[in-house]
């Protein structure tokens, strides 16, 4: 038997939003983990007696807050998972503006290696389990200054690991480097800042204190297949990083000139 969506009120929108509340909570809690398949559209109306609409809305919904992804060929998988108390906004912006920090600043390489992405891992970087990257370990700095203005770990795929070589004479950002050498067009990058403290180890390759305030930044870039491109993870001491955003408000056409 279905299971019903009972739609509380008349409002627009109610019946895909429970829907969406539903698979939500079923990744939360972990029915659908980080990489596996949801079920398919027409799984999704026979097991909730909707229509394909209430559906493809739904999982709208749930794409827009990051949580699932749909890969050309392979199906709708889960992106993240959230957890208790997290909120989730869509923001308005420009991937110019996004990366605008890295074009300001010099990097040096401290370690690359091939990594296998265990579950962990694949979770917050948004890889599949198993999947293989290439792994970037880096400081930034800004120019002419001696002190790092944060730490980074960036994920590439393993064929685009030849930039790596060229990270610190380019002076271009490795998101740059990557679309230059392969061609490959960002469609969507997701942004997480969360704030964190310093660790032992990480006061003292950035020169801080430990327990000082810190920006814990992730960023999963991907192309218009919603294949990953390259994540990056960077822990920043607060009083050296800063991220700022301007939003132009659109009147609306209800609202007097």
């Amino acid at each position: 038997m279905p299971s019903k969506i009972v739609n509380p009120g008349t409002r627009p929108g109610t019946r895909y939003s429970t829907l969406a509340r539903h698979l939500t909570e079923e990744i939360e809690g972990g029915r659908y983990k980080v990489g596996e398949h949801i079920p398919t559209e027409a799984e999704l109306q026979q097991r909730f007696d909707v229509s394909r609409h209430t559906v493809r809305e739904a999982l709208r919904d749930l794409k827009t807050r990051g949580m699932i992804l749909a890969r050309a060929g392979v199906g709708t998988v889960v992106r993240a998972r959230a957890t208790a108390g997290t909120s989730f906004m869509q923001g308005v912006g420009t991937l110019e503006e996004v990366i605008q920090f890295g074009e300001a600043t010099r990097m040096k390489v401290l370690a690359h290696e091939p990594v296998i992405a265990d579950s962990s891992l694949a979770e917050r970087v948004a890889a599949k389990p198993g999947q293989e990257l290439h792994h970037l370990s880096i400081l930034r700095f800004r120019p002419r200054e001696a002190v790092p203005s944060g730490r980074v770990d960036i994920y590439l795929r393993p064929e685009h690991a030849d930039v790596v070589g060229v990270v610190e004479t380019s002076h271009m950002p490795v998101l740059r480097l990557v679309e230059r050498l392969h061609g490959v067009r960002i469609a969507e990058v997701v942004q997480k800042i969360v704030a964190a403290t310093l660790g032992a180890a990480d006061a003292r390759v950035l020169k801080s204190r430990p327990g000082r305030p810190a920006l814990h930044v992730t960023r999963q870039y991907f192309d218009s297949q919603d294949r990953l491109v390259m994540a990056t993870v960077g822990l920043y001491p607060s009083d050296r990083f800063s991220h700022n955003t301007r939003f132009r408000i659109q009147p609306s056409e209800q609202e007097p000139a």
